[in-house]
């Protein structure tokens, strides 16, 4: 029997709050028998090495979404609104198929969604009637978002209630992140004038930083201003934030329960799944530290620090080795080590065959219909080297298994080149990790991509250096550079060698007469009869202008004889198949013999002109005559 399969459209997976909701799908799908497969940008992180943000959104174009039973996705994660686009635009065409949005209402999804507004305004009553402040700054999540304005607005009823405003120039957009949070307490700090009261923040990240900007202006937090949060991260706990607990993982274990139910046929009666927060009360506002949460907290931060310091080292470790990989089996070896330096159990990296294969793409932006497994590995088992159809996913999605899985695919990418994608289990490398892991891979991939280019361009331009432009056959460097070898063979295994020169007749009143355009068609036809000779083990050489000749060791003395004759048969065919605007016709020559030891190319070059010319000469009597 299938096993049942979910996509999940999310951003920023590094970050706690996803984590947890990732974790708790897991661990859902793992008891219900459902393969989760987590596809993740993350967010605004990556437009340093993008010009713009299409690298990031392009993971949602990766997936056939038809071909899973059901999708979760998280719109409030996206981090700019490319990828919001982006991950509306592939859930388009998919209505009817169940489908949960986490926080946001879509269209035929079921939403499941935190009241954020009792909480808010919770928190909000508890500042001015427990703490007395009048003055307020809000920071915000993107202006765009949904969730970012509920919050808002919670905070603003619960003011209004109290005869109190929240003036507009006292909003900030903090963008959800730590940069953007203190870049808003810069801006409120500039105002100048009278301090607020409180700094309500409409998540944790923010307030973080918020904090540590007004400690680095000399402003105590609660001693001058109040700062409250959001989420309940742990480095939030720890650090004594007011803030709000979202049990998000409760969210994910209720998103997989209403989606498999749905898929078994039992549509749910209700569009709209509302669950419960929790304030929690701590130092930045001026409240004694709960310790409620704060063993569990101070456990799982200890963890994740450890983690870090050993990414950090692992990171060191390895940049420098990735960045200078040139070839397939390198590549593997060195990500080889990396993953088992590593406690990934599935790690899967999945590459454009163009950017180590000597193959042309006509899109680099978009993914190819097949793709390179360069590094595979599952539970100790490294897969071989192998392409597989892109809709796969993975060659492990398509195997008979005991065990579900649950995969983060994350895009790689360099500026507007796709280089493929990795899908890794959820593990210390796919959380606060993730971005310096996929830095390292973007790097290790680069590499390999300029080398396969660096060798391709090379063999390109030695190959340029050597044929003709006009003909594709060898010029006359390249007759230089490889007659003598084949004449040394031929000497060292007392083989015939040949050399046959020759030129077209009137040349000049051809290019007179019908212009030079024409004169190159006659060197481009005389060139195509040159190289019915190839299948006589003879190289033909466009060695200048009218002139041409061929060489090689013949596969016997018999052909050596007859190669004029071979030559004439095939401009004879070519003018009987294509007629032109005259015959084309040429002098030749062959000298050919078992080289003796002080024979050299110039030898034999110089007695086929002269049998060549000799020809000429003939011809020209007789036309005479």
């Amino acid at each position: 029997m299938r096993r049942k399969k979910i996509a999940v459209l999310m951003a920023s997976i590094d970050r706690e709050y996803q984590q947890d909701f990732a974790s708790g799908l897991a661990s859902a799908g793992s008891k219900l028998g459902i393969d989760i497969c987590i596809f993740n940008s993350q967010g605004h992180m990556n437009i340093a090495v993008s010009t713009n943000e299409g690298g990031e959104g392009r993971i949602y174009d990766l997936p056939d979404l038809k071909d899973f039973d059901g999708i979760i996705s998280m719109p409030a994660t996206m981090g700019s609104d490319t990828t919001l686009k982006k991950m509306y635009e592939v859930l388009a065409p998919l209505k009817g198929k169940p489908h949960i949005s986490i926080d946001i209402p879509q269209d035929g999804a079921v939403t499941i969604s935190f009241n954020d507004r009792i909480s808010m305004e919770e928190l909000t009553e508890h500042i001015v009637s427990e703490h007395g402040a009048r003055r307020f700054a809000f920071v915000s999540g993107p202006f765009s978002s949904a969730v970012a304005g509920e919050r808002l607005e919670a905070c603003r009823n619960v003011l209004k209630r109290h005869g109190l405003e929240l003036e507009s120039r006292m909003i900030f957009d903090g963008q959800w992140t730590r940069t953007g949070g203190r870049n808003a307490a810069e801006k409120l700090l500039d105002l100048g004038g009278e301090l607020p009261d409180a700094i309500m923040c409409a998540n944790d990240d923010m307030a973080l930083s918020v904090i540590e900007c007004l400690n680095d202006h000399g402003i105590r937090v609660p001693g001058d201003i109040a700062v409250t949060g959001f989420d309940a991260l742990r480095e939030a706990i720890m650090r004594g934030l007011t803030t709000i607990c979202r049990p998000i993982d409760r969210s994910a274990r209720k998103a997989i329960e209403i989606i498999n139910n749905w898929i078994e046929g039992e549509e749910p009666d209700e569009k709209k799944v509302v669950l419960s927060t929790i304030p929690i009360f701590g130092d930045s506002c001026g409240c004694s530290q709960s310790l409620e949460y704060t063993n569990d907290k101070l456990r799982a931060l200890g963890s994740e620090r450890w983690n870090m310091e050993a990414t950090l080292t692992r990171i060191s470790m390895f940049s420098s080795a990735m960045a200078g990989v040139g070839n397939e089996a390198e590549t593997r070896e060195k990500i080889h080590d990396f993953v088992t330096s590593w406690d990934f159990r599935e790690f899967f990296l999945c590459v454009d065959p163009s950017i180590c294969r000597n193959m042309d793409r006509t899109d680099e932006n978009a993914y190819p219909e097949e793709m390179l497994l360069l590094y595979g590995i599952r539970g100790g088992k490294r897969y071989d080297l192998q392409t597989f159809r892109t809709a796969d996913l993975t060659p492990v999605m398509q195997e008979m298994r005991k065990n579900t899985v649950c995969l983060v695919f994350s895009p790689l990418y360099y500026r507007d080149r796709s280089l493929g994608y990795v899908a890794m289990d959820l593990t210390s490398g796919t959380g606060s990790a993730l971005y310096p892991v996929l830095m390292l891979l973007n790097g290790a991939l680069m590499s390999l991509y300029l080398q396969t280019n660096l060798k391709r361009s090379s063999a390109i331009i030695e190959r340029m250096a050597v044929e003709d432009i006009m003909t594709g056959m060898l010029n006359r460097r390249g007759y230089m550079e490889r007659a003598p070898g084949i004449l040394d063979l031929a000497r060292r295994e007392g083989k015939v060698f040949a050399l046959l020169s020759a030129d077209i007749d009137n040349m000049k009143d051809i290019n007179d007469q019908f212009g030079h355009l024409m004169g190159d068609e006659a060197i481009c036809r005389m060139g195509k009869a040159l190289r019915c000779l190839e299948k006589y083990n003879m190289t033909p050489v466009h060695i200048s202008g009218d002139e041409f000749i061929a060489y090689g060791i013949p596969g016997n003395a018999d052909d050596a004889g007859h190669l004029v004759q071979y030559v004439n048969e095939a401009l004879n065919r070519s003018h009987e198949t294509d007629p032109w605007i005259c015959r084309v016709s040429a002098s030749m020559g062959v000298y050919a013999s078992i080289p003796g030891t002080e024979d050299n190319i110039d030898y034999f070059m110089k007695m086929a002109d002269r049998s060549m010319y000799a020809e000429k000469n003939r011809s020209r009597n007789n036309r005479k005559q």
